[in-house]
């Protein structure tokens, strides 16, 4: 009797298993799956309104991705005949917590075309990756969007791995993908029903735990002592310039027009700032109690870096940095822009901009 119950069993496990090889074979064939990696975790079709609290930034906001997975309008039927930009960052160019119609690479669309109605810009921008992910989606998923520019704002991130340990030797967690979402990438079937769970059930999903929040200055009690060269703090920064580097070669052997944008933010080098706590609350297990104006410094360090190669590479490079102000009028961390920080940084990179 228990032979033939576990008979029975596995007949039935096989039967189920086939059953679903087949629906997965078939769905491929009728309904192909993102032509992009599932490295980059692009989730197309993605729908949530965000009710949140931070200065300078609406309460409410809706956050949503396209059939790509980018942030942004639809992609254009007529591709060619637009001028085609993907927006490429962290957290500080996918603006998650702002409005669609909010974030910078939006509004710099918006912009661009009040010269060029024919202009697109998607938002590739995904919380916490560093170059090293960058690299990624410059080799395995813009040959396949084949826009006409690429812009990169780049070196928060990349800091990060030089101050902490973790995640200089393990990886940052954003820049891998789990092995739930390559399931997910790699199976239509499991996407389909993902899609039709959200169209059916969830509608809108509503977020009200925010990972981010408003800073609030701390005064400095003692700073670590550093080196009078801070680059010694900082054991990333030849990894950062190499994978600089690659990305610029990839662009080129695509024949794809690249921009790099050094990266603002609150802090800066000055007498105010070397009395306040400097830190990135995403920036985890750091051996040194530093000052906001010396973590100014190191951000300024990566910022002249890619300056610097990008002038000896002959590629643009605009210095977003000098561009936008220190002030908590446009930031709502140390970092992280609100809607008037984006605002700006549109108006300012659609002035630099030609096409």
């Amino acid at each position: 009797m228990k032979r033939i119950t576990c008979f029975k069993i596995v007949v039935l496990s096989l039967s189920i298993l086939f059953s679903l090889t087949m629906i997965e074979f078939f769905l491929r064939i009728v309904s192909p799956s993102s032509p992009f990696s599932p490295l980059i975790p692009l989730r197309p079709y993605n729908r949530m309104e965000l009710h949140v609290k931070l200065k300078g930034v609406s309460p409410i906001a809706i956050h949503s991705t396209n059939k790509w997975g980018l942030r942004g309008e639809d992609v254009p039927a007529d591709w060619n005949k637009f001028y085609t930009i993907i927006t490429i960052g962290g957290s500080t160019t996918q603006c998650y917590y702002l409005d669609d119609h909010k974030t910078w690479p939006y509004l710099l669309q918006q912009r661009l075309k009040e010269k060029n109605d024919k202009v697109w810009v998607g938002n590739a921008g995904l919380d916490g990756q560093t170059t090293r992910a960058h690299l990624i989606f410059m080799k395995e998923v813009i040959p396949k969007m084949k826009p006409k520019t690429v812009i990169l704002l780049v070196g928060f991130n990349d800091l990060g791995l030089s101050l902490s340990e973790d995640a200089r030797l393990f990886g940052s967690p954003w820049d891998k993908t789990s092995l739930k979402y390559k399931i997910y990438a790699n199976s239509r079937l499991i996407q389909i029903l993902h899609i039709w769970k959200l169209i059916i059930f969830d509608k809108v999903v509503v977020v009200k735990k925010m990972g981010h929040g408003d800073y609030e200055p701390k005064a400095l009690v003692s700073e670590t002592p550093f080196p009078s060269d801070l680059r010694s703090l900082l054991p990333s920064l030849e990894e950062y310039r190499q994978n600089i580097k690659k990305i610029i070669d990839t662009a080129k052997s695509m024949d794809i027009r690249v921009i790099f944008l050094t990266q603002p933010a609150l802090y800066d080098n000055t007498e105010y700032w070397k009395k306040i706590e400097g830190g990135f609350y995403w920036i985890k297990k750091t051996k040194n109690v530093l000052s906001a104006a010396t973590f100014s410094r190191l951000l300024d360090i990566y910022n002249k870096e890619l300056m610097e190669i990008c002038k000896a590479n002959n590629v643009e490079c605009f210095d977003l940095a000098s561009a936008v102000p220190h002030s908590s009028f446009y930031f709502y961390d140390a970092a992280h822009l609100n809607e008037k920080g984006a605002q700006l940084v549109a108006e300012k990179i659609a002035e630099y901009f030609k096409i």
